[in-house]
């Protein structure tokens, strides 16, 4: 029988859920950093169910943090040493700090509190942290409404929020320092620079010798409406997907942004199933869809533990599996309807098994359906025969031919040589993924 507190839960998992798709979707019409620090701010505020937030930027050339949006304060910039207070121990320590009465704590300063006749109570202050753990700057919360203090849930929830806020900062860091003085051509390769530089970084894992990933795209046009992404759960648990966007160019690509960013709040956000994930971002993705566009979609879930793949599928192209024995086999499918489509479509669980060595081929059909000069298409079938021929060639040189690397550049290679000089009609988009497994306790 469900309890009070199960269904309360429930319904808070809900909301925070149903807030960080809503910021998404905000954000994602916004690309100037002023205006989005104070959208993003405000939400955060809501979110959190506080009486206010503030916003403070990290300034590498002076080490101070700067105000950014402090709600409730004058609009003048305030800066400070990059060690002093609450937010300087986050900035410094890279880690959240939580305080049911921030009085109680030295680090806390009173100084603005006595300025400005406001009494801080709870804080929750969350560092936000960018690529190469640079640091962007930290959130601070004050004052939950109900005068209770911030929970483990609540800094959960901040800590997804500030990810989200990282990603738009550095997006619109890129839009801004780029775009007004560009002209179109300009803008379609800045724009390609932004989408190439929203993907994952390789190694993906230096750290980590249980998985192996690697992933390419080639966008048909300048930007292209193909993704892929990859992120770690825990310890134990990699999140991936891959998708193909019924459409080319900039429309695509910013219909993909955003496909792709629910998709990662989604799975984040709360731990689901990879099917409930799907059918939240195709919930997401339908409704006030004026643009009529859909995406296909492959996205699974692998315990790094024991190699088993959690997988839902919604319309994508199969993958292969290249076993550590070069056998190559196709996945049998449970094949359901692309995202965006139709609100309320049910998307199936399927698994498959890797031992240590195997590897996981992903791809959107610009590879399958690539043609040559007579319009002749590289075929599913083309794929499983180039993987063979690769494990083959690189075995007799005595190389590590079962590298995510090797495989990709492969079947991408393989796909060249195909094409030829016929214009490339389509994105192409490989993403392989090996399970090297774990060494004995």
């Amino acid at each position: 029988m469900t309890t009070n507190s199960q269904i309360v839960q429930v319904n808070e998992d809900k909301r925070q859920l149903e807030i960080l798709l809503a910021v998404a979707e905000s954000l994602g019409r916004q690309i100037h950093l002023d205006e989005l620090l104070k959208t993003m701010v405000s939400e955060v505020t809501a979110a959190m169910r506080a009486e206010r937030s503030s916003l403070l930027l990290y300034d590498s050339e002076t080490d101070e943090l700067y105000s950014k949006v402090a709600e409730g304060m004058q609009t003048r910039e305030i800066r400070m040493p990059a060690s002093f207070g609450v937010a300087g121990a986050t900035a410094k320590t890279r880690t959240t700090i939580n305080m049911p009465d921030a009085y109680d704590d030295p680090r806390f300063d009173r100084s603005f509190d006595k300025a400005t006749g406001f009494r801080t109570r709870s804080l929750l202050c969350t560092p936000i942290i960018g690529e190469n753990q640079r640091l962007i700057g930290v959130l601070e919360v004050l004052n939950k409404l109900d005068g209770t203090v911030f929970t483990a849930d609540d800094e959960a929830l901040l800590r997804a929020m500030c990810t989200h806020l990282r990603l738009a900062i550095e997006r619109a860091e890129l839009v801004e320092g780029y775009v007004q003085t560009q002209k179109m051509q300009q803008s379609l390769q800045l724009a390609h620079e932004i989408q190439m530089g929203m993907l994952p970084k390789f190694p993906a894992f230096p750290n980590k010798t249980d998985i192996d990933v690697y992933g390419t795209i080639k966008p048909a046009l300048d930007v292209g409406g193909d993704l892929y992404d990859f992120f770690l759960l825990d310890d134990d648990h990699l999140c991936f997907v891959i998708g193909d966007v019924s459409d080319k160019g900039i429309p695509a690509a910013l219909f993909m942004a955003v496909v792709r960013t629910a998709f990662r709040i989604s799975a984040m956000a709360a731990r689901q199933t990879i099917d409930a994930v799907l059918r939240t971002v195709n919930e997401f993705v339908a409704s006030d869809n004026d643009s009529q566009m859909f995406v296909t979609m492959l996205a699974g879930i692998m315990d790094l533990r024991t190699g088993k793949v959690e997988y839902a599928d919604g319309g994508h192209e199969p993958p292969f599996v290249l076993r550590r024995n070069n056998a190559v086999e196709i996945v049998d499918m449970k094949p359901c309807i692309a995202l965006g489509v139709i609100p309320g479509a049910e998307y199936r669980t399927g698994s498959i098994q890797l031992q240590p060595g195997d590897a996981l081929v992903l791809y959107t059909d610009g590879v399958n359906e690539a043609m040559n000069i007579d319009r002749q298409q590289y075929r599913t079938a083309t794929i499983g025969e180039t993987m063979a021929a690769c494990c083959k060639l690189n075995e007799a040189f005595d190389l590590d031919y079962r590298s995510a690397a090797i495989i990709s550049h492969a079947l991408m290679e393989s796909v060249g040589r195909w094409v030829g000089s016929a214009p490339q009609s389509d994105d192409i988009t490989i993403l392989v993924i090996r399970y090297c497994g774990r060494p004995a306790a």
